[in-house]
């Protein structure tokens, strides 16, 4: 059973963070989205080193493309991959198309580092799917960056 809405819902409730849901046809890509939502959008993507368990959830705008080799560079990784679907379910109980930070309390042993593109605007707000691919939930960033230090991530911003 993957992770729920409920249960990013009852975090952001926990938070006392407020947000504006958008429910839309369900996305699996930035790409060709036939629909606009308020605000700035961003992607996340899920990534591993070539060697060992660490994972990195990187968060850059989503009309940007990540270019893996510079980024291994940035973060001392000789190569940066994809995490496999099966990885993505282990590390976050999502399936692929719907990776969101608001699945990180499932990183039981955290193994991921949150790495965020500098170019987001820190003053604006930010889209994540509640764990599902058909809602996404618009908050002020800074909103954001309480979730992460409530759950025990300092992010790596970086120039991606």
């Amino acid at each position: 059973m993957f992770a729920t809405a409920q249960a990013a819902y009852q975090l952001l409730e926990e938070l006392n963070i407020s947000y504006q849901r958008v429910d839309h046809q369900p996305i699996t890509s930035v790409k060709n989205v036939p629909f606009t939502l308020p605000g700035p959008q961003v992607k996340n993507l899920v990534l591993k080193p070539r060697k060992g368990e660490h994972r990195f959830l990187v968060i850059l705008p989503d009309e940007k493309q990540a270019d893996l080799t510079s980024l291994a560079k940035t973060l001392n990784e000789k190569r940066l991959s994809f995490v496999s679907e099966k990885n993505l379910v282990e590390l976050l109980n999502v399936p692929a198309g719907s990776v969101t930070p608001l699945a990180l309390p499932n990183d039981y042993d955290h193994k991921i580092t949150v790495v965020i593109d500098k170019d987001i605007d820190q003053q604006d707000t930010v889209g994540f799917h509640p764990n599902i691919n058909s809602t996404t939930l618009i908050m002020q960033f800074r909103d954001f960056e309480k979730i992460l230090n409530h759950l025990g991530y300092k992010p790596l911003y970086v120039a991606i």
